[in-house]
């Protein structure tokens, strides 16, 4: 039934949203007949008003009476039906952007905003993301409108909110979270560099209207250059330039693609032009200062992006780069791979990459690539035997896995790569193996890795979850113990672990391939080792008001080792050391007015 309001489902999101550090508001609801709950009779479904039905705060000056307790929630409970808003901006730590039309879902996709990992919910004909406030939008406004793309940031000072789920849209339908990308199971991502570029142009180009040009700010025409020395400087700043204005320059396939892009520049703008290696010298530099500033920390803001801002980078990049590292990596063989020729083709055999089977339930692929080790994953990364089929699926599972790997810059190209070709006029008549089977091929079965005889999936669900409990901290002040207002895992007795149960598995989630479904398999299953009905849960109350927690005695980890072991003993690999570490919480909560733990 269209409107039907349950304060219990309301107050449980609330609650979630408050733990997660959001500012909720109070927005009128929409009586069962229509009426919204402000009292205007036109603000009503089918009223002059309709479009504002549902979706204005209660009250004046909402923005500064956002819900900060459990408590604050609980005074909402006056019968009266209502929604629940998000105050946006640098206050709010948030922004929204919001597709309404097909314009403006083209234009998400072609920034790639379709793949980010970040809260995303339905309303009633368009998709939500909301991501982190970046200070470069300051100067925004309160609302942008790039490509048709209606970012909702709540600058200068302007109050700004969003309806969440789950209220209810004047049409008729309910917001909702989409599938595995609620509050309640990722983390607020933070906004794409490609996204604040736009916005930012868009703000400068006039305000809110569209603009859907892609716009650089910097050099953004590049004329001929005669003069001698100012050669090397005018290639070098286009080279910065380019670089610093892409999504992923270091991607092997982009970088090919702004490597050609450069010399080509060179080869109609710069006069005489640069020899090809004179000219391939200065754009690996550049690359390299990218990777180097990249590692350290940095990443690159609007700000990195202006004109002054490439001119005094590119100063910094000659005094500090040696031309001798400076050496180019382009193409999948950057990831290890080996190339070579069939007919018109450049196909692939596997290199340095191989692959262990975890002989579980179900049975698991470990993709094992050395090149990779230096990422999060450490060269491991973990998928199903369905994602392990799909090139798609493992391009997303190591881009996950590693943070920065993208195997699928040229679609069409990986799959044909992964799954390899039939036999054509292109290949000489013969058919081209793809690196999927080159794999399976390859494998050793003494490499493959035995979890036991039987709940062989739990035992490596368990031991995901024992490896996140390792890194538990202990409170700094043992006489005021507190748990991690973020959630992580503390022992805050010595016989208790408090923990966030949906942050656990983000974590677990972002290293290994976890199947919808399978962290309430693992809570059922100790459910019934533990004989009981719950996990433990507990309260604590901070500044914020009150998070809720699950709280493991040394009994429920004891199940968990015997949930990592198999039947006949043995723990998944990588057996689990359950000395846990006293790692001391650097980033408590400063309450010391109140009870320790709340129940």
């Amino acid at each position: 039934m269209a409107f039907e309001f349950d304060f219990n489902h309301a107050f449980k999101w609330c609650a979630i949203y408050i733990s997660k550090g959001l500012r909720i508001v109070r927005l009128h609801g929409i009586w069962p007949d229509g009426r919204c709950t402000c009292g205007d009779p036109e603000c009503r479904v089918g009223g002059s008003k309709q479009r504002n039905c549902g979706k204005h705060p209660v009250g004046l000056e909402w923005g500064d009476r956002w819900a900060r307790s459990e408590d604050d929630l609980l005074a909402w409970c006056d019968g009266v039906p209502f929604n629940v808003g998000v105050v946006l901006g640098k206050e709010g730590g948030v922004i929204d952007n919001e597709d309404d039309s097909p314009e403006a879902t083209a234009f998400r996709e072609s920034l790639g905003l379709h793949e980010l990992i970040t809260p995303s919910w339905t309303s009633g004909k368009s998709t939500h993301q909301l991501t982190r406030w970046h200070d470069s939008l300051e100067k925004c406004g309160g609302v942008q409108k790039p490509g048709g793309l209606e970012c909702r940031l709540g600058a200068g000072g302007r109050q700004i909110q969003s309806v969440l789920p789950p209220s209810w849209h004047w049409s008729g339908v309910q917001y909702r979270w989409k599938p595995d990308l609620s509050l309640d199971e990722v983390e607020v991502a933070d906004t794409p560099r490609t996204l604040l570029v736009q916005i930012c142009n868009a703000a400068e180009a006039g305000g809110g209207g569209n603009s859907g040009g892609h716009k650089y700010h910097g050099p953004l025409v590049f004329r001929e250059v005669h003069d001698g020395e100012g050669r090397h400087g005018a290639l070098l700043m286009w080279a910065w330039n380019k670089i610093v204005n892409d999504r992923f320059p270091l991607a092997p396939e982009r970088r090919a693609v702004l490597t050609q892009e450069i010399l080509d520049a060179n080869e109609k703008y710069i006069k005489p032009q640069k020899t090809r290696d004179e000219a391939l010298q200065i754009i690996n530099s550049c690359f390299e200062h990218y990777r180097k500033k990249q590692e350290a920390g940095w990443s690159p803001t609007p700000t990195d992006i202006t004109q002054e801002a490439i001119e005094s980078e590119t100063v910094k990049l000659e005094e500090t780069i040696n031309p001798e590292e400076a050496v180019a990596v382009v193409g999948l063989e950057a990831h290890g791979l080996e190339p070579y020729q069939v007919g018109e083709i450049r196909a692939y055999r596997v290199g340095s990459w191989s692959i262990e089977m975890i002989k579980g339930d179900p049975v698991e692929i470990v993709l094992v690539v050395p090149q990779w080790k230096p990422t999060p994953c450490g060269g491991r990364v973990n998928m199903t035997l369905d994602t392990f089929r799909s090139a798609a699926k493992v391009a997303s599972t190591v881009f996950n896995a590693t943070h920065r790997v993208i195997l699928d810059g040229d679609s069409k190209k990986w799959v044909a790569t992964w799954k390899g070709m039939d036999a054509s006029k292109k290949t000489g008549g013969v058919s081209i193996p793809g690196i999927m089977e080159q794999l399976m091929a390859r494998k050793k079965r003494e490499h493959d890795i035995q979890v036991g005889s039987a709940s062989k999936r739990y035992a490596e669900l368990a031991g995901y979850i024992l490896k996140a409990f390792r890194r538990a901290t202990t409170p700094k002040d043992e006489e005021r113990p507190e748990p991690n207002e973020s959630g992580r895992p503390c022992w805050v007795a010595p016989d208790e672990l408090w923990f966030q149960w949906g942050k656990v598995w983000e974590e677990i989630s972002s290293a290994h391939d976890v199947a919808v479904g399978e962290k309430n398999k693992i809570r059922n299953r100790l459910l019934e080792i533990m004989h009981a009905k719950d996990l433990i849960h507990k309260r604590h109350r901070f500044p914020s008001g009150r998070l809720e927690y699950v709280v493991f005695t040394r009994e429920w980890v004891a199940a968990l080792e015997l949930l990592a072991s198999g039947d006949d003993g043995r723990p998944v690999k990588g057996e689990i050391d359950l000395v846990f570490p006293k790692t001391e919480n650097h980033s408590p909560s400063t309450v010391h007015d109140t009870e320790a733990v709340v129940a």
